[in-house]
């Protein structure tokens, strides 16, 4: 398979992640049940859709433009903190990408860095907070990695979804700290963060994609 990503393959990257927000939507709602409103899976399910909506319109072929365009489609979406984190991500993330044409794995690694960067400055929030840094965050040193270690794109994003899903179950025994989820204090300690699940899902629709094409 190609090493690169064109924008054809960020449209369809992202037609999955919407998919699986959708198929995920009533289990993220039930995990949030537990720690905030409960309505994670349903504005989750709402902004990818906006999103995977906007994607037949777009007609450039800036990779930078569309991540950035999805941020701002995320953000009109999905009105909620998940929302406005996710949207700010894929602004950072297009940011970087401005000008692209085509991804190598080291532009997505530079990418991952900037969307835990952007949510990091949104969100106030660091690694081991229980939040979706403890999945995503991972996942984009895991591409990091593989992009040093000269591992092939099928080899970096299968790493990282492993790596984001440890992540994700490891929120399990951490405290949340932030947002009304951290009201709950130890209580929290026990429950899977949706926010982390968000994440592995985003990075699981991801692999997905790569999977697919390089069959």
């Amino acid at each position: 398979m190609e090493e690169t990503l064109t924008i054809d393959d960020f449209k369809g990257i992202f037609t999955i992640i919407s998919g699986l927000m959708d198929e995920k939507r009533d289990y993220l709602c039930q995990l949030d049940g537990a720690l905030g409103d409960g309505d994670i899976g349903l504005t989750m399910s709402k902004g990818f859709r906006g999103i995977k909506k906007h994607l037949s319109d777009f007609q450039e072929n800036d990779i930078g433009v569309l991540l950035m365009q999805s941020g701002l489609e995320m953000a009109n979406n999905a009105a909620s903190t998940m929302g406005t984190l996710v949207a700010t991500a894929l602004m950072r993330a297009g940011k970087v990408s401005q000008g692209k044409s085509e991804c190598t794995i080291a532009d997505i690694s530079i990418a991952f860095n900037a969307m835990v960067e952007g949510i990091k400055d949104r969100g106030k929030a660091q690694v081991g907070d229980k939040t979706i840094l403890d999945s995503l965050s991972p996942a984009a040193k895991a591409i990091e990695e593989a992009n040093a270690n000269g591992l092939t794109l099928k080899e970096a994003v299968s790493n990282a979804s492993k790596a984001a899903e440890k992540g994700m179950s490891e929120t399990v025994y951490m405290q949340s700290q932030h947002g009304r989820a951290g009201r709950y204090l130890e209580k929290s300690i026990g429950h899977q963060d949706p926010g982390a699940t968000v994440g592995a899902y985003f990075v699981k629709g991801f692999e997905e994609y790569i999977y697919n094409i390089s069959e």
